[in-house]
């Protein structure tokens, strides 16, 4: 855990001025004077604005000459976006370890406004106005290594990047826009998978491309993926750059080609150019093959890998005997077709002032981290340029804003080393220790890093939250799960459920009470993610609620709450209301539909159906997919083809109706989906309303997939979709064990909202197939029943303790007798004896209360009203 404070302890909070800081303060505030910008933005309020989007909204529109923006040293967490309308902006940092530009959006997180993030608005910063230039700036995303999360987004057009870092894990930059020229130079860039990503025409010049050490353990990491668009004459080309070794657990291929897979067409299919000249790569980092194909379907004639004179750092050779057969080796004279004139044409970036110049690196750390072990923590962090000579001293509090003592110092031996390690003892258990580093070197700035937190505090954590149970007559209610996990454990977990409830960690096989709770072992002091399961199973009726508590030795408690009602009637029947198959047309089934409902049709808003042309390759209706759709006819979902992209929006949906002729009651909602050819922010959300989203709009509670019940965390409420990855059919409650009443006249509108992430301008459809409504039709309310009781059907004894005798109109072949619970429910049905007028129930298995009793006939329906004793 880190946070931005500089730690307490590291200096004196004032010391006397002597004539030789007097002299240098007036030599830098003249310097300062000397060097005018058009805005300066300062955390302190020392700037005219506090913030870098405020600097930027403040900026003109429609500028032909640079606009530079001064960013004084500070971490600023703010998402900054630079709109189209606004070129030529120049972002300059005061150093470039110390102007960071951060924010911590990724992939699937929850939007503020609802939905949740895609890949492209992760980014802690946008840049869409041509002629941008950014100098001596951080751009940081702090997700970790997964999932996607950028730190820049640049799809503008001659963008020039110089000195500046880029810090991230999955997809750290973005260079992307078709035909768009981008220039990075003297910059350092690190990730874990495809962190140099997208489809622009970019050069990247004496930078230091950083592939980190994964922390998953994974053996595997790939630079870049590129999806250069078919014609377009260059990808990334990367000239004079440098790849470290990292720390040594993880090693990388040099690129994966994005969007030339299984799932591309010929139309869609990117033809992925990336080429490497005079790389320096350390010993170990890049494996022997070199470059990656996407999958199995992966089309290499359409990719051009290249390389050119890759050296390890002691000048040899790199072997490339075992590279793909598929890449290249360029010879000398091919060379000339990737000079930096050759590859950015018309558009020169070095006559913009102060880019093409020489750079003296600066002192600026990266992946500053501690790892406990047995009995000490191992630190570990790496220069973004490696520098002679330059100092680290590790410092250490037991308080984050105690006083911090010296414990190590470290000296870098030459300029071409770029890891560095410590370590310490690790604190007491329960106890505490903060670090950071000072890196310093005569003539360059001081860096302090972000604080590194190394805890032995016990903590346990849930996530998830768990809606109302119902139980009934027949057995337990239905299980609801969430997630516990727990770090720094010095005793094992043990979890305590309410009166009534149940625990289990075995998906059911064992269930715990409050008189035997549940305990969940500690291995090496943790506790990984464990799915608990809950249920309702009291013995008697009524309302039960309460916490689930979670203790541990040393950990505060943690409680998730629950509540829930038994009852003493049967789980209420649950039938096949309406079915909309979707394999042929989008009509409903009238073999299925029950009397109680009318036909209706779904309709789109900002879908489409498949075109089912040849480029769209998926039909509009079929067997195999269901019904096929997506916001382009041939099955785009970028926002630049109008789509909604990687984000669920409230405009783009498939909407059904409920219409009910007779009282229905509906419990869930059936269906089977998924897109095709992607997994990218493949979302699915459901939304119901009984007003036509007039005046009410509720999500679906939750239900099972084909992993068994869906955590509350994505359970296909629009802040909570469900992330399809394959076909599979899913079962979501309209409102929880309550269901809905809906009375003639009355209609249900549910909505179904999808989104795919995806840049692929063809077959990515969503899919829909079999949507089934259940619940149970024509049931009985007490209203009817006082009017059907004068009809004259009888039941003797009324009070009844078991058997009764229901007198009625001589039965035919089909007439059946049915029991109700007063809210509607039906309980039980019993055939009536054909050719008599009167049947004998058995009802011992009801519990004591009032019921409806109903007998129907081709003819006619009477109902009358029963009492149990």
């Amino acid at each position: 855990m880190t946070k931005n404070c500089t730690p307490a302890g590291t200096q004196p909070a004032w010391r006397p001025l002597t004539l030789l800081s007097v002299l240098l303060m007036l030599l830098l505030s003249i310097t300062a004077r000397a060097q005018t910008y058009d805005a300066v933005v300062a955390k302190d309020g020392t700037g005219m604005f506090t913030s870098v989007q405020a600097a930027v909204n403040a900026a003109p529109t429609g500028r032909t000459t640079p606009y530079t923006i001064f960013i004084k040293n500070g971490k600023y967490k703010e998402k900054i976006n630079v709109p189209s309308n606004k070129p030529f902006l120049q972002f300059i940092g005061e150093s470039v370890a110390n102007t960071i530009l951060t924010f911590d959006d990724f992939s699937g997180k929850p939007m503020p406004g609802g939905g949740t993030y895609g890949t492209a608005n992760s980014a802690s910063v946008t840049i869409s106005a041509a002629n941008f230039t950014a100098l001596n700036i951080t751009f940081e995303n702090t997700t970790g290594d997964a999932p996607q999360a950028l730190a820049l987004n640049v799809t503008a057009d001659r963008a020039i990047f110089k000195n500046c870092r880029f810090l991230g894990g999955q997809d750290t930059v973005l260079a992307h826009g078709n035909g768009m020229k981008q220039y990075f130079k003297d910059c350092y860039i690190d990730g874990t998978v495809d962190f140099i990503f997208g489809s622009s025409t970019a050069v990247f010049e004496n930078s230091v491309i950083y592939p980190k050490t994964r922390r998953d353990n994974s053996s595997l990491g790939y630079i870049t993926a590129a999806n250069t668009p078919q014609g377009q004459q260059y990808g990334y080309v990367f000239r004079n750059c440098i790849i470290p070794d990292n720390h040594g657990f993880t090693t990388y291929t040099l690129g994966r080609p994005w969007q030339n897979d299984a799932g591309s067409t010929a139309a869609s299919r990117s033809n992925t150019k990336v080429v490497w000249l005079k790389t320096k790569m350390g010993s170990n980092i890049i494996r022997p093959v070199g470059w990656s194909a996407w999958d199995a379907g992966t089309l290499t004639s359409a990719i051009t890998y290249a390389e050119f004179q890759s050296r390890h750092f002691d000048g040899r050779l790199v072997n490339v005997s075992q590279r793909v057969p598929w890449s290249i080796q360029l010879t000398p004279a091919d060379t000339a077709a990737y000079t930096r004139a050759a590859v950015l044409g018309t558009w020169d970036p070095c006559a913009t002032a102060g880019i093409c110049g020489t750079t003296t690196p600066d002192i600026a750390v990266a992946n500053f981290r501690g790892v406990k072990g047995a009995s000490t923590t191992a630190f570990t962090w790496n220069l973004s340029w490696a520098i002679s000579q330059v100092k680290f001293e590790l410092y250490r509090s037991a308080t984050r804003r105690g006083t911090y003592t010296k414990l190590s110092e470290v000296i870098a031996p030459n300029d071409t080393t770029y890891n560095y390690q410590a370590s310490d003892a690790l604190p007491a258990a329960g106890a505490a220790y903060y670090y950071y580093l000072r890196t310093s070197k005569a003539g360059l700035a001081t860096q302090i890093t972000d604080t590194v937190e190394i805890s032995r505090v016990p903590t346990v954590t849930t996530t998830g939250s768990l809606n109302g149970f119902m139980q009934y007559s027949n057995g337990p209610s239905a299980p609801k799960t969430y997630v516990l996990s727990g770090v720094n454990l010095t005793n094992n977990v043990t979890i305590t459920p309410p009166a009534g409830y149940e625990v289990s960690a075995n998906g059911g096989t064992n269930w715990s009470t409050s008189a035997t709770p549940l305990v969940i072992a500690q291995v090496n002091n943790t506790v990984p993610n464990t799915t608990i399961s809950v249920r309702l199973n009291a013995s008697a009726a009524g309302n039960y609620a309460g916490d689930i508590t979670h203790t541990s030795t040393g950990a505060a408690t943690t409680v998730v709450a629950v509540s829930g009602t038994k009852v003493n009637t049967p789980q209420p029947i649950s039938d096949p209301l309406q079915w909309w198959p979707m394999t042929r047309n989008n009509q409903d089934s009238t073999a299925v539909r029950a009397s109680s409902v009318a036909a209706s049709t779904p309709t789109f808003r900002k879908f489409q159906i498949s075109s089912g042309s040849a480029a769209a390759t998926i039909p509009p209706y079929s067997n195999r997919y269901g019904q096929a759709f997506a916001p382009v006819a041939d099955g785009a979902w970028t926002t630049a083809l109008g789509g909604n992209g990687g984000n669920l929006n409230r405009t783009y949906y498939e909407q059904f109706t409920v219409t009910a002729t007779a009282n229905t009651r509906l419990d869930s909602l059936l269906l089977t989906s998924y897109v095709t050819g992607s997994t990218s922010n493949t979302k699915l959300a459901v939304v119901w309303s009984r007003s036509g989203f007039a005046t009410d709009s509720a999500d679906v509670t939750g239900g099972k997939g084909p992993g068994g019940i869906l955590l509350s965390t994505a359970n296909g409420g629009f802040t909570t979709p469900i992330f399809l990855t394959s076909q599979a059919t899913y079962r979501l409650a309209f409102n929880g064990a309550a269901g809905l009443l809906l009375t003639p006249g009355q209609r249900l509108t549910f909505r179904t909202y999808f989104s795919c992430g995806s840049t692929t301008v063809t077959t990515r459809f969503a899919t829909l197939k079999n949507v089934i409504v259940k619940g149970e039709a024509n049931i009985v309310t007490g209203t009817h029943a006082a009017k059907a009781h004068a009809a004259g059907l009888q039941v003797y004894p009324n009070p009844a303790q078991a058997a009764v005798t229901v007198q009625h109109p001589k039965a035919g072949a089909g007439d059946f007798i049915s029991v109700y619970a007063y809210d509607g429910r039906k309980l039980a049905t019993f055939p009536a004896q054909i050719g008599a007028e009167q049947t004998v129930l058995e009802l011992s298995g009801l519990a004591k209360g009032a019921y409806l009793l109903r007998y129907s006939s081709a003819k006619q329906s009477v109902t009358t009203t029963i009492v149990k004793q």
